[in-house]
């Protein structure tokens, strides 16, 4: 169940990601080389840096900006969905009702907007905001920065080539952003269906490989209270790049997980210097 839930995930990301490359390299094609070229040869001083600046244009940041809230909002309603067939499945294992019983949870997250919480929505528009505006003002005085390079000193294909690199170190990030991003709306649409469902512990499952960072290591198979003031700081993503979830558990159905070494997070990594996470 878990792999199938994290291909979906997958799958999320990748069509993103193909999003994200047209947005970035429609940018990026937008560089008036011609008018640059011109401002060059009538003989650019450093004085006149102003000028660059109405040369550079600023990405779309509104459309990156609803790209990543419309990703976001889908990631949510996929952790719910996710968390409801992890709690049915501990109630079919553990419980005494008939899986009958239960409500069926049966729709497409990628398509179904009334199953996204309106208040999550709105959470992740201003998360998209801020990050749109973040890529946009980086990009421009990595691209202003090379430019001004050029209109000094390097030649055409230098630039060039420098622009190329900024275009693949965007591409990287927005990699790093987008499996971030999906890892904390995917992570809040899982507790908001555990709260539902009055689920009253979560574990912390770590994906256990050669990569896997000091903070999730030492948090993979931890226990803690749904109402644990502590849950906030710990819920994934704990830094870049981070794919750990919580996982719900009932004490009633499994009380043997419910132990002292488990519900011990003292020796915990502390989070990444500078990284915050939010509820």
């Amino acid at each position: 169940m878990e792999q199938q839930m994290f291909g979906q995930l997958d799958e999320a990301e990748t069509s993103f990601l193909a999003d994200f490359e047209r947005w970035l390299t429609g940018y990026f094609k937008e560089i008036p080389w011609r008018k640059i070229e011109r401002l060059k040869k009538s003989g650019f001083r450093l004085e006149k840096a102003w000028a660059v600046d109405e040369l550079i244009p600023r990405p779309d940041e509104g459309r990156l900006a609803k790209m990543l809230a419309r990703h976001g909002a889908r990631m949510v309603a996929a952790g719910r969905a996710h968390g409801d067939r992890l709690v049915r499945e501990l109630h079919r294992r553990y419980g005494k009702k008939k899986l009958a019983e239960y409500p069926e949870f049966d729709f497409d997250y990628l398509k179904d907007p009334r199953l996204i919480p309106a208040q999550a929505v709105e959470a992740m528009e201003k998360r998209a905001l801020v990050l749109a505006g973040n890529v946009g003002s980086d990009i421009v005085a990595a691209v202003k920065k090379i430019v001004i390079s050029h209109l000094v000193e390097i030649t055409r294909e230098e630039a060039e080539q420098q622009i190329a690199g900024v275009l693949k170190d965007s591409r990287n990030r927005g990699s790093l952003i987008v499996t971030t991003e999906t890892t904390y709306a995917y992570n809040r649409g899982r507790l908001a269906s555990f709260a539902e469902h009055q689920v009253d512990y979560v574990q912390f499952s770590a994906v256990m490989d050669a990569r896997t960072s000091i903070q999730c290591r030492t948090r993979h198979g931890l226990i803690m209270a749904m109402n644990d003031p502590r849950l906030a700081a710990n819920t994934p993503p704990l830094h870049g790049r981070c794919r750990s979830v919580l996982v719900p558990v009932y004490s009633a159905y499994q009380p043997e997980l419910i132990t002292s070494e488990r519900l011990n997070w003292d020796e915990v990594a502390p989070l990444p210097k500078g990284w915050r996470t939010a509820a």
